[in-house]
């Protein structure tokens, strides 16, 4: 069982989901023990992540924080641990953050789940398609997605894995210090209830594993489906992040 006030866990699991935001990212700024990523006004994964993991949060940093989002003509939004340092929590409510989203955390160790060979990796050739159909499957539909928003998330580093499930499911996975950060959790809406991301979970624990790691972790929304798959393939929940932003 893995231990929810374990703070060494959740600063490598932080580290992790910051490193998975990097590829994404036009600019960063390393402050208060965790990185603020700049990936474009409306890209997901423009948010400042680990922020207070490593102590005490100034009012300076926040400052700063704060600054760099601005500067860019973006709000400031930070998707803060539950075990970071009080202080931050403090700050952000001070300051008049407010609040817009709750995720769990969860995971497991790669050898404890079977793996399941379901599923094609997505070579860089055909990176824009899948992240078209990652962008559906969030939209809920077949709404027109913007082409800035698909150019600026079709990006792809070393330790970045990407995953079809049929022609109809998405998946991804960043590779860091022997944590695999799971994420790109997506299905078209005629295909869901067929068992499609469950095996995508199972077919990324089996190549973390093959690439030597030995911890894999996720987000999802509480009570979601995707948290009610993660579970059932194995993975527990070990903190909650609460997202929250400053208007500009």
């Amino acid at each position: 069982m893995f231990s929810g006030t374990d703070l060494a866990l959740a600063r490598r699991l932080e580290a992790g989901h910051v490193h998975s935001g990097l590829v994404y990212s036009h600019a960063l700024l390393e402050i208060a023990g965790g990185t603020a990523i700049f990936g474009g006004l409306d890209s997901p994964f423009t948010q400042a992540l680990g922020i207070g993991m490593n102590g005490p949060v100034a009012s300076t940093d926040l400052d700063r924080l704060e600054a760099f989002f601005r500067e860019r003509g973006s709000k400031t939004p930070i998707d803060l641990c539950t075990l970071a340092d009080p202080s931050i929590f403090a700050l952000i409510q001070a300051r008049g953050y407010g609040f817009n989203e709750v995720s769990n955390v969860l995971v497991c160790r790669a050898s404890d789940i079977p793996p399941e060979p379901d599923a094609v990796e997505v070579t860089e050739a055909r990176l824009r398609p899948w992240t078209r159909m990652v962008l559906r499957g969030f939209m809920e539909g077949d709404e027109d997605i913007p082409e800035e928003l698909v150019n600026s998330m079709s990006k792809t580093s070393p330790g970045f894995h990407a995953y079809y499930g049929s022609d109809s499911a998405t998946a991804a996975m960043e590779v860091y210090e022997g944590l695999a950060t799971l994420f790109g959790d997506a299905t078209l809406p005629p295909a869901r209830g067929q068992g499609t991301q469950q095996r995508l979970i199972r077919h990324r624990v089996g190549e973390a594993f093959r690439l030597g790691c030995n911890l894999l972790s996720a987000s999802v929304l509480p009570g979601s489906i995707s948290h009610r798959n993660y579970e059932r393939a194995g993975f527990e929940l070990v903190y909650a992040r609460i997202k929250v932003t400053l208007a500009s």
